[in-house]
């Protein structure tokens, strides 16, 4: 069964003829315009695809435009749901990027093989991301720098790391 991945939510109409105002879940605006098909849940929860005719930014949301959809009316029954796509639509990424996606549930491991954890949760700062990792006692907050990831294998699913001076005590290694 395919997977689908949310990227964003329908949070109004825009306008009279059929637009709508979304909500993105990325960084980049401009990158949406790269999702060719989306999909939106129906009334009956079944995934509607959706061809995209335009993405137009208007920071912090965009504005859509999906084929077929051309009246107010029609923006009914998608307003609060959220856009999916398929994982092969995400558009690529540069050496040392990830998708969230990728490492949620990953195994994270000292460079001395010592386990803290999996990665729990992700959220931006202002600087770089935070990886929340779940660890035998509680949650420890990595910040997503060079200087304490030092390894990323998506293939193995492991994430190695660097422990600096008040991330994490000897007591969270297994």
């Amino acid at each position: 069964m395919e997977k689908f991945y949310a990227v964003g939510r329908v949070v109004k109409p825009h306008g009279v003829k059929g637009k709508v105002k979304v909500e993105y879940f990325g960084r980049d605006l401009h990158v949406f315009s790269l999702y060719h098909e989306i999909f939106i849940e129906d009334k009956k929860g079944r995934l509607k695809p959706y061809e995209m005719m335009e993405a137009i930014p208007q920071p912090p949301r965009l504005i859509l435009r999906l084929k077929g959809i051309e009246k107010i009316e029609e923006t009914d029954p998608l307003i609060g749901k959220e856009i999916l796509v398929k994982k092969e639509a995400f558009p690529g990424l540069e050496e040392g990027e990830y998708y969230w996606v990728d490492l949620l549930g990953m195994t994270v491991e000292t460079r001395e093989g010592k386990r803290i954890g999996k990665v729990k949760e992700i959220f931006p700062t202002g600087a770089h991301d935070v990886y929340v990792i779940e660890g035998k006692r509680g949650e420890i907050f990595l910040p997503a720098i060079e200087e304490v990831i030092q390894e990323i294998d998506l293939k193995k699913g492991m994430m190695k790391v660097v422990r600096m001076e008040g991330l994490w005590e000897d007591e969270d290694e297994v």
